[in-house]
């Protein structure tokens, strides 16, 4: 069976990322320093090492990222443009948006932040950029080290769009163990495990392994079926699997 070129992973993370972007008009952001305290402005972007924040009264000051603690701030709505974008198969759109969000908030210790450089790997990936998309998911583990298992998904996406399916395996292994050790993930990482079965299968499936790879879309349409597109082309290719080999049944 062909594999459809890059099928759902326009819109990598999209709903998890559209439930964590609601934004709360006229709120002031937040920012909570490892001393305790909390300063409130507008958080502007990210330059070097430290963050902007917009003080009442128009005045702007840095503070060094390594102080802070917590930051709570709803994503940008340019944010949610960029996602729809990419998960309309607007390729050239989102990445055009995310490169000037990654630009602006980069090191931004937010979740937000995290998932648009992660979207900035898919949306490259969609857009044919395959280099460009290696160096993006590179910079999501220099910038956001607690991010390697977010990272690892677009590499192994990358991988298997681009055939290195024996590199893929390795790094959707991690992903793969979480998702044995719940039936209800978190909403941040529940796209994600939806993700990794569908890749899992598609690896499975290039082995000559039909009936490990229709478990793995099972598990990704029927289990964690939290990526809507993902689950989607997961449940098409079962049913293509099944055409092709009359009686094959998961174990």
């Amino acid at each position: 069976m062909n594999a459809s070129p890059r099928a759902p992973w326009r819109l990598f993370l999209v709903l998890a990322a559209l439930a964590t972007a609601t934004l709360t008009a006229g709120a002031q952001d937040a920012v909570v320093m490892k001393t305790g305290l909390t300063r409130e402005g507008k958080i502007t972007g990210v330059s070097g090492a430290n963050l902007r924040l917009q003080v009442q009264g128009g005045g702007s000051t840095g503070i060094p990222l390594a102080e802070i603690r917590e930051i709570r701030m709803d994503a940008p709505p340019e944010f949610d443009a960029a996602a729809s974008r990419l998960a309309s198969n607007d390729a050239a759109g989102a990445v055009a948006a995310l490169q000037t969000i990654n630009d602006t908030y980069a090191g931004l210790p937010a979740p937000w932040a995290q998932r648009a450089a992660a979207l900035l790997g898919d949306a490259k990936l969609a857009a044919g950029d395959q280099e460009g998309a290696a160096a993006a998911y590179e910079k999501l583990i220099q910038t956001y080290p607690e991010a390697t298992a977010l990272a690892n998904l677009g590499r192994a996406r990358l991988a298997v769009e681009s055939g290195r399916f024996d590199q893929a395996a390795p790094l959707l292994e991690p992903l793969l163990v979480a998702s044995d050790q719940t039936a209800f993930p978190a909403p941040s990482d529940a796209a994600a495990l939806c993700q990794a079965h569908l890749l899992t299968g598609r690896v499975q499936e290039a082995a000559g392994d039909h009936q490990a790879a229709l478990a793995s879309y099972l598990k990704a349409s029927a289990l964690f079926p939290f990526d809507k597109n993902a689950a989607t082309d997961a449940q098409k290719r079962a049913d293509a699997l099944r055409a092709e080999h009359a009686g094959l049944i998961a174990p």
